[in-house]
């Protein structure tokens, strides 16, 4: 049987190559795989660039010493690469083919230190090359972490003659949106850390409360700039008030606490020498102000007949005294 089936399969190959029309088909097969083959070998080598390649710091030997490196957060380098078309191709070779790293072999103390950066392909039995790299090197500066706390100064720059528009307005100490910041980065920049002032600028001639974006400048005792350090909150998040407040002339009152019943609907009869005070006030809020509480007054303790109480302004809501000293009788009448 095993005779008669080769037989079988002899004679149908005979037949195929006798016929002219199976010829002319496995002929041209056969060229199409010789053709395809030197192709494949005799096709010339190309460059491409491969983009956006990671940078790893090799952090093995910083480390040990208890370094940390600063200065370099996310870094992408572009390499080129030379080979066979259908090996570097687009579809072929991607970032992720790729490892780019720093070398910190040297890194023996606190510093800035220039890195050679290495770039080889994962594939060890790789059949093209690396040509060159976008950077060759990189500045990264290695130290120990530490991180410290600051108050933040203001620092208002006026583009006009004057701040506020006039006499009629007045305004006070600027107010940054935070107090204090947190600095990370390398100690020996950190502890050089003497100002962290947030600028603003404006144009002057302020008739109101005005909020600012700031630029937060961190100094040395020289005003020199220091760099590779973290800011918490951000700098871009950082804003100065400029407070800007009108000049009024505005009766006062006061506030009342423990008031008994019987007085809540029948209120005693108040008096208050001077009726007025002169303030500061947000401008904003003028058209709203009937008049300006200077204080409280516990009415549990207060006595029938007429009740005399000096207060001074130093208690006043809702707006600023010209004189915080000034002194304002409260004549309260009860039973009469």
């Amino acid at each position: 049987m095993a005779n008669e089936k080769k037989s079988s399969n002899k004679g149908l190959i005979q037949r195929l190559l006798e016929n002219p029309k199976s010829r002319l088909v496995i002929s041209f097969i056969l060229a199409s795989v010789v053709w395809i083959s030197i192709a494949i070998n005799q096709a010339p080598e190309v460059e491409r660039v491969v983009e956006n390649v990671k940078v790893t710091i090799d952090d093995s030997v910083p480390s040990q010493l208890g370094y940390e490196a600063f200065g370099v957060d996310e870094l992408y380098i572009d390499i080129t690469v030379k080979g066979k078309r259908y090996l570097v191709g687009d579809n072929v070779l991607s970032a992720k083919d790729f490892t780019v790293t720093a070398v910190t072999s040297h890194v023996d103390a606190p510093g800035v230190y220039s890195l050679q950066l290495k770039a080889t392909a994962k594939n060890p039995d790789a059949s093209y090359t690396i040509v060159s790299k976008s950077m060759d090197n990189v500045e990264v500066y290695f130290d120990t972490p530490k991180t410290a706390e600051f108050l933040v100064e203001t620092n208002v720059e006026c583009l006009a003659e004057n701040l506020i528009a006039s006499d009629e307005y007045i305004t006070a100490d600027p107010i940054p949106s935070v107090e204090k910041i947190s600095v990370s980065g390398p100690a020996t920049e950190v502890e050089k850390i003497q100002h962290i002032v947030a600028t603003v600028q404006t144009k002057g001639n302020l008739k109101a409360t005005e909020t600012l974006p700031a630029v937060l400048t961190v100094a040395d005792a020289y005003g020199a700039e220091i760099r590779y350090l973290t800011l918490t909150p951000s700098a871009d998040d950082i804003t100065i008030t400029i407070p800007v407040y009108t000049l009024a002339e505005l009766p006062v009152t006061v506030d009342f606490e423990k008031v008994p019943a019987n007085y809540l609907t029948n209120p005693p009869e108040v008096t208050y020498l001077p009726e007025t005070v002169q303030v500061a006030v947000d401008a904003k809020k003028l058209a709203s102000l009937d008049a300006v509480s200077i204080g409280t007054i516990d009415f549990s303790k207060l006595e029938e007949g007429v009740n005399r109480i000096s207060m001074d302004l130093s208690g006043m809501k809702d707006a600023i005294p010209i004189d915080p000293d000034q002194k304002v009788e409260v004549v309260i009448r009860l039973g009469e």
